[in-house]
């Protein structure tokens, strides 16, 4: 009986872990389209909200796709942190008030790398905006997850 209510228990919270994850990644195409949007129109950032969800068909789909492709890539990011942090391979460990850190600085190497050839690369606005704000949040993510794991 308890099995089934700790299973229970665990798959609802793991369902509500997917779906901070998924309005985090929305808000973050939100915010670059609204921002891209309102550069392009001319407008206000809260009057582009209409424009997005109700211009045209192309225009919401395109922002579903870089919504998925986001929500993707930020799962793709927390597997492949969380396998590198487990395999302890170029970590830098700290202790700082009374606690032990481990960082794999690898991974930020990796992201800067990217980072930089996303601002070489002659892109629209919106995929430099939309990718600063992913990786801020995949920064966030490994830093809470520096914070949890510390010992």
């Amino acid at each position: 009986m308890n099995n089934e209510r700790y299973l229970k228990l665990k798959k609802d919270f793991i369902v509500l872990y997917l779906a901070r994850n998924g309005i985090m990644t929305f808000l973050i195409t939100l915010c670059s389209f609204g921002f891209d949007l309102s550069k392009y129109y001319q407008i206000k950032f809260i009057e582009t909200i209409p424009y997005l969800f109700s211009n045209n068909i192309f225009t919401f789909m395109y922002f579903c796709l870089v919504w998925i492709f986001n929500y993707l890539l930020f799962e793709l990011f927390k597997i492949l942190s969380d396998g590198y942090d487990e395999s302890h391979h170029h970590t830098l460990k700290f202790m700082y008030h009374e606690h032990n850190y481990s960082i794999s600085w690898m991974m930020y190497v990796v992201m800067l790398i990217i980072l930089i050839l996303i601002q070489v690369i002659d892109l629209p606005t919106l995929f430099h905006l939309d990718a600063y704000l992913m990786f801020g949040f995949m920064i966030l993510r490994s830093l809470k997850q520096i914070y949890k794991k510390r010992l």
